[in-house]
């Protein structure tokens, strides 16, 4: 039996997409100016604004936007859920969710998982410490909570990337899949 944590942003929601998407439409004069996301530092990939002032965009004035029941999933994460819950069922597995969520964006986060069918976590966790969960493998997309769970997991367990632009180093340094289902070959 193998327990395994799941992030929520990058992994289950199309979060990176949302935000340009949001930014396209709410400030079309920066269209043009946004970059390919090469890093989880705003200011790299949009570099017309503060690291204050995307976190105020963000996660302040548009969180239930990017993070409530209408931002978008990724698209192979929702065809993939059923399979991996009845895979999980079957060989004794259990699926925790994982998820580093800012207090005020934890309940629209709840709402959205139920919105998009993402139901049935033997385990939720909103954490920011996610190498303090007890699980063997944690599928994630930023390269610093793989890097801080690969190095401080309290039980030792195995960081697994999901590929993202904004992740290329980490996919040569741990197990990286393309998409959910992957998993279910690693375990």
């Amino acid at each position: 039996m193998a327990r395994i944590g799941i992030d929520c942003d990058g992994v289950l929601r199309d979060l990176i997409p949302a935000i340009i998407d949001g930014i396209k439409t709410t400030h079309p004069q920066h269209a043009n100016k946004i970059l390919t996301p090469e890093s989880w530092d705003w200011e790299d990939w949009l570099p017309f604004w503060t690291e204050d002032e995307a976190e105020q965009y963000i996660f302040e004035d548009n969180h239930l936007d990017f993070f409530g029941p209408e931002c978008p999933p990724i698209k192979s994460a929702v065809e993939d859920w059923t399979i991996l819950r009845a895979w999980a069922i079957k060989h004794g597995h259990e699926l925790c969710l994982v998820s580093a969520q800012r207090e005020h964006c934890i309940e629209p986060t709840e709402a959205w998982l139920k919105e998009w069918g993402f139901v049935g976590f033997d385990e939720i966790h909103f954490t920011k410490q996610k190498w303090s969960i007890d699980v063997d493998v944690l599928i994630d997309d930023s390269p610093e909570k793989l890097k801080d769970f690969d190095e401080k997991s309290i039980n030792g367990g195995r960081a697994i990337c999901m590929k993202q632009t904004w992740n290329k180093d980490c996919q040569k340094k741990y197990h990286s899949i393309d998409r959910l289902s992957d998993i279910m070959s690693l375990v």
